[in-house]
Protein backbone atom coordinates (compact mmCIF):
# COMPACT_ATOMS: atom_id res chain seq x y z
CA UNK A 1 0.00 0.00 0.00
CA UNK A 2 1.45 3.53 -0.78
CA UNK A 3 1.30 6.33 1.70
CA UNK A 4 1.50 9.69 0.22
CA UNK A 5 2.60 12.26 3.05
CA UNK A 6 2.62 15.38 3.39
CA UNK A 7 5.57 16.79 4.99
CA UNK A 8 5.21 20.54 3.72
CA UNK A 9 6.11 22.43 6.68
CA UNK A 10 8.99 20.33 7.49
CA UNK A 11 11.71 22.48 9.08
CA UNK A 12 15.33 21.49 8.44
CA UNK A 13 16.30 22.93 11.99
CA UNK A 14 15.56 20.37 14.78
CA UNK A 15 12.16 21.74 15.48
CA UNK A 16 9.94 19.52 17.47
CA UNK A 17 7.28 19.18 14.40
CA UNK A 18 10.64 18.94 12.07
CA UNK A 19 11.86 15.91 14.53
CA UNK A 20 8.45 14.37 14.59
CA UNK A 21 8.60 14.28 10.48
CA UNK A 22 11.42 12.68 9.97
CA UNK A 23 11.63 10.49 12.47
CA UNK A 24 8.04 8.86 11.72
CA UNK A 25 9.34 8.93 8.06
CA UNK A 26 12.19 6.76 9.20
CA UNK A 27 10.39 4.57 11.24
CA UNK A 28 7.40 3.99 8.93
CA UNK A 29 9.92 2.60 6.48
CA UNK A 30 11.74 0.36 8.79
CA UNK A 31 8.29 -1.18 9.02
CA UNK A 32 7.97 -1.68 5.03
CA UNK A 33 5.77 0.67 4.71
CA UNK A 34 5.73 2.38 0.92
CA UNK A 35 6.13 6.09 1.37
CA UNK A 36 6.08 8.88 -1.08
CA UNK A 37 6.62 12.33 0.83
CA UNK A 38 5.67 15.50 -0.51
CA UNK A 39 8.14 18.07 1.05
CA UNK A 40 9.87 21.19 0.78
CA UNK A 41 12.90 19.77 2.04
CA UNK A 42 13.24 16.57 -0.25
CA UNK A 43 16.94 15.93 0.66
CA UNK A 44 16.24 15.58 4.09
CA UNK A 45 14.62 12.35 3.89
CA UNK A 46 16.69 9.87 2.25
CA UNK A 47 15.12 7.18 3.83
CA UNK A 48 12.12 7.28 1.30
CA UNK A 49 11.22 8.82 -2.58
CA UNK A 50 10.77 12.58 -1.48
CA UNK A 51 9.20 15.01 -4.15
CA UNK A 52 9.73 18.60 -3.40
CA UNK A 53 6.52 20.42 -3.64
CA UNK A 54 5.55 24.65 -3.83
CA UNK A 55 4.59 24.08 -0.47
CA UNK A 56 7.50 25.99 1.14
CA UNK A 57 7.02 27.19 4.56
CA UNK A 58 7.64 31.11 4.36
CA UNK A 59 6.84 33.71 6.84
CA UNK A 60 3.97 35.99 6.05
CA UNK A 61 0.56 36.33 4.37
CA UNK A 62 1.67 35.51 0.98
CA UNK A 63 3.60 32.19 2.67
CA UNK A 64 0.35 31.03 4.32
CA UNK A 65 -1.93 31.37 1.38
CA UNK A 66 0.71 30.05 -1.03
CA UNK A 67 0.97 27.20 1.15
CA UNK A 68 -2.34 27.18 1.64
CA UNK A 69 -3.43 26.76 -2.50
CA UNK A 70 -0.54 24.43 -2.52
CA UNK A 71 -2.50 21.79 0.02
CA UNK A 72 -5.41 22.75 -1.72
CA UNK A 73 -5.10 22.09 -5.30
CA UNK A 74 -0.90 20.67 -5.95
CA UNK A 75 -1.22 18.06 -3.13
CA UNK A 76 -4.18 16.44 -4.43
CA UNK A 77 -2.61 16.55 -8.23
CA UNK A 78 0.12 14.69 -7.06
CA UNK A 79 -1.50 12.15 -4.64
CA UNK A 80 -3.61 10.82 -7.94
CA UNK A 81 0.26 10.73 -9.68
CA UNK A 82 1.54 8.78 -7.47
CA UNK A 83 -1.49 6.53 -6.67
CA UNK A 84 -1.64 6.88 -3.19
CA UNK A 85 -3.92 4.67 -1.45
CA UNK A 86 -3.62 7.33 1.79
CA UNK A 87 -2.39 10.84 2.34
CA UNK A 88 -0.98 11.61 5.51
CA UNK A 89 -0.33 14.51 6.79
CA UNK A 90 1.98 14.94 9.71
CA UNK A 91 0.63 17.96 10.45
CA UNK A 92 -3.31 19.84 10.37
CA UNK A 93 -2.70 20.72 6.85
CA UNK A 94 -4.63 18.83 4.18
CA UNK A 95 -7.11 18.82 1.39
CA UNK A 96 -10.41 19.70 2.41
CA UNK A 97 -11.62 17.70 -0.38
CA UNK A 98 -8.92 14.73 -0.25
CA UNK A 99 -8.99 11.88 -3.40
CA UNK A 100 -8.16 9.57 -1.19
CA UNK A 101 -8.68 8.87 2.96
CA UNK A 102 -6.44 11.38 4.89
CA UNK A 103 -5.04 10.65 8.49
CA UNK A 104 -4.19 13.36 10.18
CA UNK A 105 -1.56 14.14 12.76
CA UNK A 106 -2.42 16.97 15.57
CA UNK A 107 0.30 17.87 17.89
CA UNK A 108 -1.55 20.63 19.99
CA UNK A 109 -3.92 23.71 19.32
CA UNK A 110 -1.69 25.92 20.94
CA UNK A 111 -3.12 28.84 19.58
CA UNK A 112 -6.36 28.38 20.69
CA UNK A 113 -5.26 28.82 24.52
CA UNK A 114 -2.57 31.70 23.95
CA UNK A 115 -4.34 33.82 20.94
CA UNK A 116 -2.21 36.99 22.09
CA UNK A 117 0.46 35.12 21.76
CA UNK A 118 -0.34 33.81 18.23
CA UNK A 119 -2.42 36.50 16.85
CA UNK A 120 -1.79 35.68 12.76
CA UNK A 121 -2.55 31.78 13.59
CA UNK A 122 -6.08 32.53 14.98
CA UNK A 123 -7.57 32.07 11.01
CA UNK A 124 -5.68 28.44 10.74
CA UNK A 125 -6.40 26.88 14.53
CA UNK A 126 -10.07 28.34 14.63
CA UNK A 127 -10.89 27.58 11.01
CA UNK A 128 -8.64 25.48 8.59
CA UNK A 129 -7.61 23.19 11.62
CA UNK A 130 -11.28 21.84 12.03
CA UNK A 131 -12.02 22.02 8.70
CA UNK A 132 -9.12 19.45 7.95
CA UNK A 133 -9.85 17.20 10.73
CA UNK A 134 -13.71 17.26 9.50
CA UNK A 135 -12.28 15.85 6.36
CA UNK A 136 -10.09 13.31 7.96
CA UNK A 137 -11.14 9.37 8.07
CA UNK A 138 -8.86 9.66 11.08
CA UNK A 139 -7.14 11.87 13.40
CA UNK A 140 -3.70 10.66 15.40
CA UNK A 141 -2.88 12.96 18.57
CA UNK A 142 0.43 12.66 20.08
CA UNK A 143 -1.05 12.68 23.56
CA UNK A 144 -4.44 12.15 25.66
CA UNK A 145 -4.59 16.12 26.29
CA UNK A 146 -4.26 16.97 22.94
CA UNK A 147 -7.41 14.15 22.36
CA UNK A 148 -9.61 15.54 25.34
CA UNK A 149 -8.84 18.99 23.66
CA UNK A 150 -10.33 18.36 20.46
CA UNK A 151 -12.98 16.91 21.66
CA UNK A 152 -13.65 20.13 24.08
CA UNK A 153 -12.69 22.69 21.52
CA UNK A 154 -14.00 21.34 18.26
CA UNK A 155 -16.80 18.63 19.56
CA UNK A 156 -14.23 16.29 17.10
CA UNK A 157 -16.09 12.22 17.55
CA UNK A 158 -13.25 10.85 20.29
CA UNK A 159 -14.11 7.38 18.25
CA UNK A 160 -12.21 8.96 15.11
CA UNK A 161 -9.25 9.51 17.68
CA UNK A 162 -6.05 7.84 17.61
CA UNK A 163 -3.08 8.73 20.88
CA UNK A 164 -0.20 7.63 19.58
CA UNK A 165 2.87 8.98 21.64
CA UNK A 166 5.86 9.90 19.49
CA UNK A 167 9.12 8.29 19.96
CA UNK A 168 12.72 9.19 20.99
CA UNK A 169 16.20 8.16 19.63
CA UNK A 170 17.38 6.39 22.70
CA UNK A 171 20.52 5.87 20.78
CA UNK A 172 21.62 9.27 20.01
CA UNK A 173 20.27 10.45 23.22
CA UNK A 174 21.98 8.62 25.43
CA UNK A 175 24.12 8.36 29.20
CA UNK A 176 27.24 7.81 27.23
CA UNK A 177 27.43 11.71 26.20
CA UNK A 178 27.68 12.50 29.23
CA UNK A 179 31.80 11.67 28.11
CA UNK A 180 31.80 14.38 25.58
CA UNK A 181 30.10 17.26 27.96
CA UNK A 182 30.10 21.09 26.30
CA UNK A 183 31.21 22.21 29.56
CA UNK A 184 34.70 22.57 29.23
CA UNK A 185 34.36 24.60 26.37
CA UNK A 186 32.23 26.93 27.88
CA UNK A 187 33.54 27.30 31.18
CA UNK A 188 30.48 26.33 33.60
CA UNK A 189 31.10 24.41 36.05
CA UNK A 190 27.60 23.48 36.67
CA UNK A 191 24.49 24.63 34.91
CA UNK A 192 20.45 23.68 35.05
CA UNK A 193 19.06 23.30 31.33
CA UNK A 194 16.40 24.81 29.21
CA UNK A 195 15.81 23.46 25.96
CA UNK A 196 12.89 25.11 23.78
CA UNK A 197 11.71 28.27 22.12
CA UNK A 198 11.59 31.30 23.92
CA UNK A 199 8.08 32.00 23.49
CA UNK A 200 5.77 33.43 26.48
CA UNK A 201 4.01 30.25 27.05
CA UNK A 202 7.21 28.29 28.02
CA UNK A 203 7.02 30.38 31.27
CA UNK A 204 10.72 31.75 30.93
CA UNK A 205 10.09 34.92 33.32
CA UNK A 206 8.95 32.80 35.96
CA UNK A 207 11.72 30.32 35.39
CA UNK A 208 14.44 33.66 35.32
CA UNK A 209 12.80 34.53 38.83
CA UNK A 210 12.50 31.20 40.26
CA UNK A 211 16.38 30.85 39.30
CA UNK A 212 17.58 34.42 40.66
CA UNK A 213 16.46 32.20 44.62
CA UNK A 214 18.78 29.22 43.45
CA UNK A 215 21.91 28.92 45.77
CA UNK A 216 25.30 27.83 44.63
CA UNK A 217 27.81 27.82 42.02
CA UNK A 218 25.36 27.11 39.08
CA UNK A 219 24.79 28.67 35.66
CA UNK A 220 21.31 28.43 33.89
CA UNK A 221 21.29 27.58 30.09
CA UNK A 222 18.83 28.81 27.82
CA UNK A 223 18.78 26.24 24.27
CA UNK A 224 16.75 28.09 21.77
CA UNK A 225 16.43 30.29 19.21
CA UNK A 226 13.15 32.57 17.02
CA UNK A 227 11.43 34.66 18.99
CA UNK A 228 14.12 37.19 19.47
CA UNK A 229 11.25 40.14 20.74
CA UNK A 230 10.53 37.44 24.22
CA UNK A 231 14.51 37.28 24.14
CA UNK A 232 15.33 40.79 24.72
CA UNK A 233 12.65 40.56 27.39
CA UNK A 234 14.09 37.66 29.09
CA UNK A 235 17.28 39.84 28.99
CA UNK A 236 16.10 42.93 30.58
CA UNK A 237 14.59 40.70 33.51
CA UNK A 238 17.86 38.84 33.91
CA UNK A 239 19.64 42.41 33.95
CA UNK A 240 16.87 43.71 36.56
CA UNK A 241 17.82 40.17 38.61
CA UNK A 242 21.51 41.06 38.97
CA UNK A 243 22.25 37.31 37.44
CA UNK A 244 23.67 38.53 33.90
CA UNK A 245 27.00 36.27 34.73
CA UNK A 246 24.87 33.06 35.78
CA UNK A 247 22.41 33.32 32.68
CA UNK A 248 23.08 31.81 29.10
CA UNK A 249 21.25 32.03 25.94
CA UNK A 250 22.86 29.90 23.73
CA UNK A 251 20.07 30.49 20.35
CA UNK A 252 19.98 27.58 18.29
CA UNK A 253 21.94 24.16 19.06
CA UNK A 254 22.77 22.09 16.14
CA UNK A 255 21.81 18.60 16.21
CA UNK A 256 25.11 17.23 17.25
CA UNK A 257 25.57 19.49 20.63
CA UNK A 258 22.35 18.47 21.86
CA UNK A 259 22.74 15.42 23.35
CA UNK A 260 25.65 16.75 24.89
CA UNK A 261 24.01 19.34 26.55
CA UNK A 262 21.51 17.60 27.79
CA UNK A 263 23.78 14.76 29.51
CA UNK A 264 26.03 17.51 31.05
CA UNK A 265 23.35 19.26 33.12
CA UNK A 266 22.97 18.94 36.48
CA UNK A 267 19.10 19.32 35.83
CA UNK A 268 16.84 20.27 32.57
CA UNK A 269 13.78 22.14 33.55
CA UNK A 270 10.80 22.08 31.20
CA UNK A 271 8.37 24.95 33.10
CA UNK A 272 6.05 25.70 30.32
CA UNK A 273 1.83 26.37 30.77
CA UNK A 274 1.13 24.34 28.10
CA UNK A 275 2.67 21.48 26.09
CA UNK A 276 1.40 18.77 23.48
CA UNK A 277 3.51 16.37 24.65
CA UNK A 278 7.27 17.83 25.91
CA UNK A 279 9.71 15.88 23.88
CA UNK A 280 12.60 17.29 25.35
CA UNK A 281 11.43 15.75 28.54
CA UNK A 282 12.00 12.39 27.22
CA UNK A 283 15.07 13.43 25.80
CA UNK A 284 16.99 14.50 28.70
CA UNK A 285 15.62 11.37 31.05
CA UNK A 286 17.42 9.22 27.80
CA UNK A 287 20.61 11.41 28.22
CA UNK A 288 20.70 10.92 32.13
CA UNK A 289 19.44 14.13 32.90
CA UNK A 290 17.12 14.55 36.17
CA UNK A 291 13.88 16.27 34.98
CA UNK A 292 12.11 19.44 36.55
CA UNK A 293 9.06 19.70 34.74
CA UNK A 294 5.28 21.66 34.57
CA UNK A 295 2.04 19.82 35.61
CA UNK A 296 0.35 21.31 32.87
CA UNK A 297 -0.95 20.32 29.56
CA UNK A 298 0.56 16.88 28.55
CA UNK A 299 3.82 17.30 30.28
CA UNK A 300 2.56 14.61 33.17
CA UNK A 301 2.25 12.54 30.17
CA UNK A 302 5.49 12.23 28.91
CA UNK A 303 6.84 12.37 32.54
CA UNK A 304 5.07 9.69 34.84
CA UNK A 305 6.62 9.28 37.61
CA UNK A 306 10.52 9.84 36.66
CA UNK A 307 10.32 13.53 37.08
CA UNK A 308 9.68 16.83 39.48
CA UNK A 309 5.83 18.27 38.50
CA UNK A 310 5.49 21.49 39.86
CA UNK A 311 2.81 24.41 39.57
CA UNK A 312 4.34 26.28 36.56
CA UNK A 313 2.89 29.71 38.31
CA UNK A 314 4.51 28.91 41.47
CA UNK A 315 8.01 30.14 41.19
CA UNK A 316 9.01 29.65 44.91
CA UNK A 317 8.17 25.75 44.25
CA UNK A 318 9.96 26.18 41.03
CA UNK A 319 13.09 27.10 42.88
CA UNK A 320 12.80 24.51 45.86
CA UNK A 321 12.51 21.63 43.17
CA UNK A 322 15.64 22.89 41.30
CA UNK A 323 17.36 23.64 44.48
CA UNK A 324 16.81 19.74 45.78
CA UNK A 325 17.51 18.05 42.76
CA UNK A 326 21.01 19.92 42.81
CA UNK A 327 21.34 19.61 46.39
CA UNK A 328 20.18 15.98 46.82
CA UNK A 329 22.65 13.55 45.04
CA UNK A 330 20.83 10.62 46.01
CA UNK A 331 17.06 12.32 44.93
CA UNK A 332 18.69 13.12 41.73
CA UNK A 333 20.22 10.02 40.98
CA UNK A 334 16.80 7.86 41.57
CA UNK A 335 15.11 10.47 38.91
CA UNK A 336 17.83 9.68 36.96
CA UNK A 337 17.46 5.93 36.95
CA UNK A 338 12.94 6.23 36.73
CA UNK A 339 14.10 8.61 33.70
CA UNK A 340 16.17 6.09 31.99
CA UNK A 341 13.65 3.50 32.22
CA UNK A 342 10.73 6.21 31.49
CA UNK A 343 12.52 6.96 28.04
CA UNK A 344 13.14 3.60 26.99
CA UNK A 345 8.80 3.32 26.75
CA UNK A 346 8.80 5.54 24.11
CA UNK A 347 10.24 4.33 20.84
CA UNK A 348 10.03 5.55 17.22
CA UNK A 349 9.24 2.12 16.21
CA UNK A 350 6.12 2.41 18.73
CA UNK A 351 4.91 5.56 17.19
CA UNK A 352 5.21 3.73 13.41
CA UNK A 353 3.07 1.02 14.89
CA UNK A 354 0.14 3.20 15.74
CA UNK A 355 0.32 5.30 13.04
CA UNK A 356 -0.01 2.80 10.97
CA UNK A 357 -2.94 0.58 12.50
CA UNK A 358 -4.94 4.51 12.31
CA UNK A 359 -4.00 4.61 8.11
CA UNK A 360 -5.07 0.30 8.18
CA UNK A 361 -8.21 1.34 10.35
CA UNK A 362 -9.14 3.58 6.83
CA UNK A 363 -8.17 2.09 4.07
CA UNK A 364 -9.23 -1.97 5.38
CA UNK A 365 -5.96 -3.12 4.88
Amino acid sequence: MRIAVNASIYDSRASGLGVYTLQLTRALREQHAELVVFTSEPDSFPCARAIGGSGRPSRGLAGHLSRLLWTQTGLRRLCRAVQARVLLNTVPEGPLSPPVPQVTVVHDILPLFFPREFPRHQWYVRVLVPAVLRHSARVVAISEQTARDLVTHYRFPHQRITVVPPGVDCIRFSPRRRFERLRPEHGWTRYVLFVGNLAPHKNLHRLLRAFARVRGDVALVLAGDRHPRHRQSLESLVDQLGIRDRVHFLGFVPDDDLPRLYAGAACVVIPSLYEGFGLPVLEAMACGAPVVASNAGALPEAAGDAAVLIDPYDEAGLAAAMQRVLDDTAFAGSLIERGLARARQFTWEKTARGVLEAIYSVCGA
